[in-house]
């Protein structure tokens, strides 16, 4: 019988694996891929670099793609870039134009194809010091019979091209916020989404601005202590943050059953690899601890208030 129940109890999950394979196995094999995605890079002026990329056509039909190139200078908190052309001033090139393809930007990938796309990337001469970034997409396009590309929406991918050229530069932060619960009625503790974005205070939140003129990595950790026992250390994770850009970091805690005041301590790097921090309190009063020690203590008062009630204590004779 409790085998019995046990199939039943699976079914649901089951019926959730088979409903959701085939569109997950239908995203790995459709479509044009990229790789690398990301390339980091210190270049000085005048210095070239040669890289390359490996487009893939993972359709069981040939497509078109072309190559584009194009510039970036914000992201967003979670760390999607956003591509647009910026107020440039006349006569300053972009890293987009310090790019270029070694050979045909268009063409025709097979069915199962892999194809290498090589670049230069060539700094010129009085480059400004700092960082500079581009990103190279292949696009999916479709072209008539006669060879014309016809207009529509069109699908691409990119690889972000990070570029830092040495010099007078300034790699200065600062956490502009850093929440967490201020009281804790249960544990663990589980960050909850909007979307993709972390509610902020859901659980262990930071917000990292780079206020400097290059991007860097920066780590970040949340160090938990109580007024009697262990410190906890929680890891919210290493992100490459751009100049006047911010940064969201998030993470949980496993602690199944916390309990009382604790000072929390939020830590982050800037681009010299320097702590910056900021700080916090936190009441944990877990329900699953207090409420039976409430339950007890009313039980015991009620009995002794009954007692005291209907009953008399007679001395002896």
């Amino acid at each position: 019988m409790r085998g019995f129940l046990k199939i039943i109890k699976s079914l649901p999950l089951a019926f959730a694996v088979l409903l959701f394979l085939p569109v997950f196995v239908l995203a790995q094999q459709s479509g044009i891929q990229i790789s690398p995605v990301t390339y980091n890079f210190e270049l000085n002026p005048g210095e070239t670099q040669k890289s390359k990329i490996i487009i893939s056509n993972l359709n069981d039909t040939a497509i078109d793609y072309v190559m584009e190139k194009e510039n970036f200078t914000s992201v967003s908190e979670e760390g999607a870039p956003s591509f647009s052309a910026g107020d440039l001033k006349e006569g300053v090139t972009t890293l987009a134009d310090w790019i270029s393809f070694d050979g045909p930007t268009e063409g025709k990938l097979l069915p199962k194809q892999e194809k290498e796309i090589n670049f230069t990337i060539s700094i010129p001469e009085g480059a400004e010091p700092g960082g500079h970034y581009a990103a190279v997409f292949v696009k999916q396009i479709k072209k008539t019979e006669e060879g014309k590309t016809e207009l529509g929406v069109s699908s691409r991918v990119g690889t972000l091209i990070l570029v830092s050229v040495p010099g007078t530069t300034n790699k200065s932060a600062e956490i502009v916020e850093f929440k967490a619960p201020k009281l804790l009625l249960k544990g663990p503790v589980e960050c909850k989404k909007d979307g993709d974005k972390i509610i902020a205070g859901s659980c262990f939140t930071m917000k990292v601005r780079n206020n400097g003129t290059v991007h860097f990595d920066s780590k970040g950790t949340v160090e938990i202590k109580p007024l009697i026992g262990r410190t906890s250390v929680i890891d919210l994770g290493t992100h490459t943050i751009l100049p006047h850009n911010i940064r969201s970091f998030g993470a949980g805690w496993n602690k199944k059953y916390p309990f009382g005041y604790y000072r929390l301590k939020a830590q982050a790097t800037d681009g010299d690899g320097n702590p910056i921090t900021a700080t916090a309190v936190m009441w944990a009063i877990p329900l699953i601890i207090v409420l039976p020690i409430l339950a007890t203590l009313i039980i015991i008062f009620v009995v002794v208030r009954y007692v005291k009630k209907n009953f008399k204590l007679v001395a002896k004779k």
